[in-house]
């Protein structure tokens, strides 16, 4: 009769772990220009669908293609001050704090170089030297301001430039992401923006979350490595990711904000691992136009963690990455 007991106890213990265990939630959308992904252990069946709705409001203040976004209305009056949201305010500041700190590699006024290559579009193609002139003279970061008027709201000015937060938004979204997880609760979650992602905790099973790091010569589903995330965010910014060929050259969307031009250097991609999504986004592309041993040591005096890959398959990492995040080579041409 014991021994029935026992049994019986043991197995309400069970339902009742089960029944009190986070579900499984996924989902897949498109915001941002991007598909995003996500899967969710949660006991509230509402968390993908909030994180949802914050993205279209983030895309909606943010996005350069929306006339009547904050950045579309800033750009549209180009150096009058604009009532903004305070998330864009918040975003603008950083992006302007880290373009002065990276020298310039990170710039969030080439709105305008950015259109006249037409990247992703059908337009795609190499502007004149002298439009390209004309631009560079607009593109000083810090033209742009924000700040607070005397009604306390968030205002802004272009000062002249076309702002672009597309090396920022994305890492700043999944910054809100991961804080609606926090405030529900979750521990277990796995969110992708495109290039960048997030992770915290594990898998039911208790394994980690792993992530591909994508071969730059391969196509979309080819990776070069994996490495595990837990609680931090990570960032990889690549030659192609967006792009056109012309005469038989391929030109990438990393603009030199120096020349105006794609960046060329050794580098295919530049991967950034931290603990804020809007800076691994941010520093990715910095480090990426920075090149490799500038970069390094950037990102060494900033105390991120970064992988480079070369267009001839050399790894370049800051120190200890490997073994940080459990890096597997699963593509044995690459070395370092």
């Amino acid at each position: 009769m014991k021994r029935i007991l026992l049994c019986c106890l043991a197995i309400c213990c069970i339902f009742a772990f089960t029944a009190c265990a986070p579900a499984a939630q996924t989902g897949e959308s498109f915001a941002m220009d991007t598909i995003i992904t996500q899967t969710v252990y949660a006991k509230n069946d509402s968390v993908i669908g909030q994180n949802n709705q914050i993205l279209r409001d983030i895309e909606n203040k943010m996005s350069k293609t929306i006339p009547t976004s904050d950045i579309g209305r800033m750009n549209a009056q180009n150096t009058q001050d604009v009532e903004i949201s305070d998330d864009t305010a918040q975003v603008l500041k950083t992006c302007v704090e880290h373009a002065a700190l990276t020298d310039g590699a990170f710039d969030p006024a080439l709105g305008g170089l950015m259109a006249a290559w037409g990247f992703g579009t059908q337009n795609a193609h190499i502007p004149g030297e002298a439009e390209l002139e004309g631009l560079l003279a607009h593109t000083d970061y810090n033209a742009i301001s924000a700040g607070v008027n005397e009604d306390g709201k968030a205002f802004a000015n272009a000062g002249g430039t076309q702002v672009d937060l597309g090396g920022a938004g994305k890492g700043y979204a999944l910054d809100r992401l991961a804080q609606n997880l926090t405030d529900n609760g979750v521990s277990s979650a796995i969110l992708s923006l495109g290039g960048s992602i997030y992770a915290v905790g594990t898998k039911p099973d208790g394994s980690a979350y792993k992530i591909g790091i994508r071969d730059p010569s391969g196509s979309e589903n080819d990776y070069m490595a994996t490495l595990e995330l837990d609680g931090k965010f990570v960032s990889t910014s690549g030659t192609y990711e967006r792009g056109f060929t012309q005469d038989g050259t391929y030109y990438s969307h990393i603009l030199d904000p120096k020349t105006g031009y794609p960046v060329k250097n050794e580098l295919a991609s530049v991967t950034v691992i931290c603990p804020s999504g809007i800076l691994s986004d941010i520093y990715s592309t910095a480090l990426f136009v920075m090149g490799p041993e500038k970069g390094i040591a950037f990102a060494h005096g900033q105390g991120v963690d970064a992988l480079f890959l070369t267009n001839d398959k050399q790894m370049i990492a800051t120190d200890g990455f490997a073994e940080k995040y459990g890096l597997s080579i699963t593509n044995k041409d690459y070395h370092g």
